[in-house]
């Protein structure tokens, strides 16, 4: 496997595998956000409860060790399908709780003394042509401040950009820290980690890891991306995030650059683009566009493409042409999981036992904290908030072959989206056609 900037930086201790037959009260599968902060939100309700995460590597090893650091209020899906399909208080529900989940992740930290380079510094998407200005335009709302050229340079200083909305729901954080310093929490309060633990059935009051059965009355599935296809009945995707990361820029480049308060950079192009500045001063960039895999197959060969990581470092030095010297050195990728419906997921059936939760979409890094803590609240029979993605119904992707001509098609079609509003200066015919499709 690639090793992400965040993991390049920390030295890895692994734990042991299971070793025996054993029973817990909650056995928690997948050792990433959403296991993680499903066992401290339990703890905090339930001190006394005997909890066990079982992961198939080590802690921090998928989405969560590897993505953007990007802890935001952005949902998959738009605000204007949640607001059909599940009411303007759940969306405004919805809203306050991410938000409030973004300061409270930084307060927990804070707390505990997690070095983890948290910096809420807001979120700036930008526009570098008039489709892309016209676009972000038209989605300004009270959290959301529209700013011209000359404050957009202020911020952050872009030469291409014409303009940008500024946001200030946003923290730039080192994901793979948060994943250990979580981790090394839990077992101080008694959870029980276990790597190298396989997980291979699920079942009502007994999981199997690693050939030995563990007893448990509730089982919590979070394994996101990472779950096998005989567990995911064509419910979600694996697609894959590339990104780059370039060495630590000396202080006379960062104050060229500015972004004192390190907000997160977006650009509004129709493929997916993030970037922060590190608390040491690089460049962490990222974007979607890597081939999906025929069956949903997960593959290390998909983490590492020249071609699109390439694409990456020449995005970034147009971003910033300050960078034209600068080199990069880190390049890595992962999977996250993609639903039909754009949509994350909480499903807890009582009288099995067993808990779902997913579905990120790439926006895991708060949401995954709020999903886990409304698990928390449910499994401890508290009162939850109404939000979209409890018992959220997962629809099934189209069958093999189809999905992956789709998918593949649906990603040619966005970045030839990106180059029509490029060559004609207009809003992409192309991309009115594809938009609905995507669920956006």
């Amino acid at each position: 496997m690639n090793t992400s900037l965040w993991q390049g930086k920390s030295e890895i201790t692994y734990r042991s595998a299971i070793a025996k037959n054993d029973s817990f009260d909650i056995s928690i599968i997948g050792a990433g956000f959403s296991g993680l902060w499903s066992a401290y939100h339990l703890k905090q309700l339930q001190p006394a409860l005997r909890i066990a995460i079982f992961e198939k590597e080590y802690v921090g090893f998928g989405a969560s060790g590897r993505n953007g650091g990007w802890a935001s209020a952005e949902y998959p899906t738009s605000s204007k399908r949640l607001i059909r399909e599940h009411g303007l208080d759940s969306y405004k529900q919805l809203r306050t709780a991410l938000i409030t989940s973004i300061d409270e992740i930084g307060q927990i930290a804070s707390l505990n003394k997690w070095q983890i380079d948290y910096a809420k510094g807001g979120s700036l998407l930008f526009a570098t042509n008039k489709p892309q200005l016209t676009r972000i335009s038209a989605e300004i709302d009270d959290e959301h401040q529209l700013l011209s050229k000359a404050q957009v340079k202020e911020l952050v200083n872009i030469p291409a950009a014409l303009g940008g909305v500024f946001t200030p729901h946003c923290a730039a954080l080192n994901p793979f820290l948060l994943c250990q310093s979580l981790a090394a929490h839990l077992e101080n309060l008694g959870v029980e980690i276990f790597e190298n633990s396989q997980v291979s059935k699920i079942q009502k009051g007994q999981i199997v890891v690693n050939d030995f059965k563990v007893k448990s009355e509730i089982s919590i599935r979070a394994t996101e991306a990472f779950t096998p296809r005989a567990w995911q009945e064509n419910k979600q995707i694996p697609i894959y995030s590339l990104m780059v990361a370039t060495e630590p820029l000396s202080n006379e480049l960062m104050a060229e650059v500015k972004n004192s308060s390190r907000a997160t950079l977006q650009q509004a192009c129709h493929l997916i683009t993030y970037a922060q500045f590190t608390g040491d001063n690089r460049l962490a960039l990222g974007g979607r566009g890597v081939r999906y895999k025929l069956f949903s197959r997960l593959s290390e060969r998909s983490e590492i493409d020249n071609r699109m990581h390439s694409a990456l470092e020449r995005r970034a030095r147009a971003w910033f042409p300050q960078l034209a010297d600068s080199k990069f050195e880190y390049r890595w990728g992962g999977p996250v999981a993609l639903t039909r419906r754009w949509q994350a997921y909480l499903n807890f059936d009582r009288n099995s036992g067993i808990a779902q939760i997913g579905g990120y979409v790439g926006d895991g890094v708060t949401l995954s904290y709020l999903v886990a803590k409304t698990l928390a609240q449910s499994i401890s029979n508290k009162p939850t908030p109404n939000l979209a993605f409890i018992d959220q119904k997962i629809g099934k992707w189209e069958i093999e072959p189809i999905r992956y001509f789709a998918v593949n098609a649906g990603f040619k079609a966005t970045v030839a989206a990106d180059y029509e509003e490029k060559i004609t200066n207009r809003p992409s015919l192309l991309a009115a056609i594809i938009d609905p499709l995507i669920n956006r």
